[in-house]
């Protein structure tokens, strides 16, 4: 009995091999295994897979699918790589241009040389013109004003759009020059412009005090320690100086950080205004 199952399995096997049903690396099954990864959310071997059959498969979906998966993984410019390969006739081009704006605005290329622009729908349009507005905000000068900009988003948007253009054109920095002169005037009142209150008059008060008593002891004849006071009363008029400058950056860098982080969380929340797709169901 046992001799007879094994000669089968052994005339069998062979024969379930080349089924294509059975064969699990056909290029049909390599494919169903990587929509099944595509799907979980496994894009990296998601894209291998795709990747080694797109050879043998021509199929638009597939290169879409490669290009949303390199951007999903954060690989920008391999996903623009995959895009500049489409066909002009595919049904995803219009879609893959947009992704592709979304992945310049993602690693803020300020030149790219793509084609004109597709025949877009209506919504495909929409998303355009927002993503080509948006661009203005990775830009060192604006290229339209600001009533132009905040027209293109619907209405619940563009109070945010809005903050956003005074954010990175009209910037609330602090002077870096005027913190320092104000605190070489009056110590600490370059502080208190940053906004750092507590720092400033604590500023205020520890070099008051040193200078109250260098004067108190030159006046009583107490040189040496009239002379360390006023070098420890120096030191921190300097450090004052010094610091409110450095605040003034600080503040200013902290600016720059909260409108790029606002910026990535609206785009993020808005999925760049571009059309979600759902291969999965």
């Amino acid at each position: 009995m046992k001799l007879t199952l094994i000669i089968t399995l052994f005339f069998f096997i062979p024969n379930l091999a080349q089924n294509s049903h059975f064969n699990f690396h056909s290029p049909e099954n390599k494919k169903k295994f990587a929509d099944y990864l595509f799907c979980e959310g496994d894009y990296l071997r998601a894209v291998e897979e795709y990747e080694s059959i797109r050879d043998l498969i021509r199929n638009d979906t597939i290169d879409f699918k490669i290009m949303l998966g390199y951007s999903s993984l954060g690989l920008f410019e391999e996903s623009n790589k995959i895009f500049k390969q489409f066909n002009y006739e595919s049904v995803f081009y219009s879609d893959g241009y947009l992704y592709s704006l979304r992945n310049i605005l993602q690693i803020e290329q300020r030149e790219f040389d793509y084609p004109g622009i597709p025949s877009f729908d209506p919504t495909q349009w929409k998303s355009f013109r927002k993503l080509f507005s948006i661009s203005m905000l990775y830009a060192d000068e604006p290229f339209e004003s600001k009533e132009k900009f905040v027209s293109v988003f619907e209405e619940d948007d563009q109070i945010t759009v809005s903050l956003l253009y005074d954010y990175k054109f009209n910037p609330p920095y602090k002077s870096e020059l005027l913190a320092g002169v104000l605190s070489a005037v009056i110590p600490g009142s370059g502080k208190m412009y940053v906004g750092e209150w507590g720092d400033g008059i604590t500023a205020l008060l520890v070099t008051g005090l040193f200078a109250f008593l260098a004067y108190d002891n030159f006046r009583a004849d107490h040189n040496t320690r009239a002379w360390i006071f006023t070098g420890l009363g120096a030191f921190f008029y300097a450090g004052n100086v010094y610091g409110s400058v450095a605040s003034a950056q600080i503040f200013n860098a902290r600016i720059n950080f909260e409108f790029k982080e606002g910026l990535n969380l609206f785009l993020q929340h808005k999925n760049y205004f571009l059309p979600e797709y759902d291969f999965c169901n």
